[in-house]
């Protein structure tokens, strides 16, 4: 399996122009390497545009650097991943640097240093959990980005793309809405996913606790626990119905067991889990497995998985797996 490997720290480094010699050579020899320079290109276009943009503003940017750099993590020095998840880092990376650098021009300043008008959040190396200024909880799934403005408090409203379950703190008088794309989910606190990733046709939000109202165009429709809503992002059309709506959150939790499940219901959890599309051989789709998963990259559990009953496995693009039988040698 072929591999990125990222040296974040270098570019930021550069990109600050805080490189010495033997640092700009370990830089050049990583863009020369396997296509990096392209995304390399990718970066440095982008903080261009963001000084562009800022004009005769001239904002404290090594503050904002230094929070970039938090969010990174000091101990993810580099990071790895396979090549089919490469596209969606870099959109990820990009996202991650406008939401850092591009902060001081939003707004004006406060105490000599600029306030920032709005904040956004991306999981950029997995899952993530944040807590919102009103105390609120909210995991992102890999890929998403949540939005919000810094009146948040006295208006709480946030912007989704992508995958998101909700712990929403209770305040009657500041109700809380989540928007993706044109619809709107209204409530006063309760606990709900919303999953609206960019490619998928329809929005979807599963109701945990309480109550909550969805707007789709100009309807609102009331859902209640335990009801799972989708709604067409042309049509604006919405269908509702009783549903397994753990099952739609249960790629929040911190682990997941299985105990003699058979392998086409464990694939539902791990395609929900770490947000990928499983082809399973129908020849094994009902041999069974006890096993748990925490914080594993999946091929890990995969392996786990092969050593229990062998199993064939291959990442493919577009996230995608395939899962076969392991047939026995002929001889």
């Amino acid at each position: 399996m072929m591999y990125k490997t990222i040296p974040w720290n270098l570019i930021i480094s550069h990109l600050k122009q805080e490189t010495d010699q033997k640092e700009e050579a370990a830089l050049k020899e990583w863009k020369n390497s396997d296509g990096n320079d392209a995304l390399y290109k990718e970066l440095k276009s982008l903080w261009k545009e963001i000084q562009a943009e800022a004009g005769e503003y001239d904002p404290d940017v090594s503050y904002y650097w230094k929070q970039m750099e938090a969010r990174m993590g000091t101990k993810r020095n580099v990071y790895t991943l396979p090549v089919w998840k490469y596209k969606f880092a870099m959109v990820a990376a990009s996202l991650l640097l406008i939401i850092s650098v591009s902060a001081a021009f939003l707004a004006g300043r406060m105490s000599g240093r600029p306030e920032v008008a709005s904040q956004s959040y991306s999981a950029l190396n997995g899952k993530s959990q944040m807590i919102l200024p009103d105390g609120s909880t909210v995991w992102l799934n890999i890929g998403s980005t949540l939005s919000y403005k810094t009146s948040f408090t006295g208006n709480r409203e946030v912007w989704l793309e992508g995958e998101a379950l909700f712990q929403v703190k209770k305040d009657r008088e500041h109700p809380f809405t989540v928007c993706a794309d044109n619809i709107k989910v209204n409530v006063h606190g309760t606990r709900f996913n919303v999953k609206a990733y960019p490619e998928s046709q329809d929005v979807r939000v599963a109701l945990l606790e309480g109550q909550v109202s969805l707007q789709a165009g100009d309807k609102e429709t009331f859902m209640k626990a335990g009801e799972l809503a989708q709604v067409d992002r042309k049509t604006n059309s919405l269908r509702m119905a009783s549903a397994d709506v753990y099952f739609e959150s249960c790629w929040a939790n911190k682990s997941c067991s299985f105990t003699a499940r058979p392998l086409d219901y464990i694939c539902k959890y791990l395609e929900r889990w770490y947000n990928i599309s499983i082809e399973l051989d129908p020849a094994i789709a009902n041999t069974s497995y006890t096993f748990t998963i925490k914080d594993e990259p999946l091929e890990t559990i995969l392996q786990i998985m092969s050593r229990i009953n062998p199993i064939r496995y291959s990442f493919e693009e577009n996230k995608r797996v395939i899962i076969s039988e392991v047939k026995p040698v002929k001889r």
